[in-house]
């Protein structure tokens, strides 16, 4: 046998055994996915499990429905007068206590990235109006 014979020989095994282990492999996940499959359904199966999809229902509608009644009475008990003069009291002592954070200027970095941001839109901007204006001539034209 030549050299060439000898290193395709041992690939040739390794790829065959590389072989044999992805349809060993795919073999086993075919029967995980099978077995999640049933699994599923065995869990979704409304006729049996009626009671406890009812119940898991009521109780994401219970916390929903209770979220949304917590946040109108705290948006409802922060209009009072009474809260809003105790945050504008509050305010006006940050604002004495610490002058130089009433007006901040913003930083380089934010310059900066403000900067860019205009750009970006603008340029974004411009290539959506040519595109606009060419699909109403190629509109008008056909």
């Amino acid at each position: 046998m030549s050299a060439e014979s000898k290193e395709i020989v041992p690939t040739q095994r390794r790829a065959d055994e590389l072989q044999h282990e992805i349809e060993v492999i795919r073999d086993d996940l075919a029967g995980m996915v099978g077995e999640l499959d049933r699994r599923r359904h065995e869990l979704l199966d409304i006729r049996r499990n009626a009671v406890p999809l009812i119940a898991i229902g009521a109780a994401l509608l219970a916390v929903a429905t209770g979220g949304i009644a917590l946040a109108v009475a705290r948006r409802r008990r922060r209009a009072r007068l009474g809260p809003r003069l105790d945050r504008l009291r509050q305010a006006v002592e940050r604002m004495i206590d610490k002058p130089s954070r009433v007006a901040n200027t913003p930083g380089v970095g934010r310059k900066i990235v403000g900067a860019g941001g205009a750009a970006a839109a603008s340029v974004l901007a411009k290539h959506l109006a040519k595109r606009l204006v060419a699909e109403r001539r190629a509109a008008r034209a056909g």
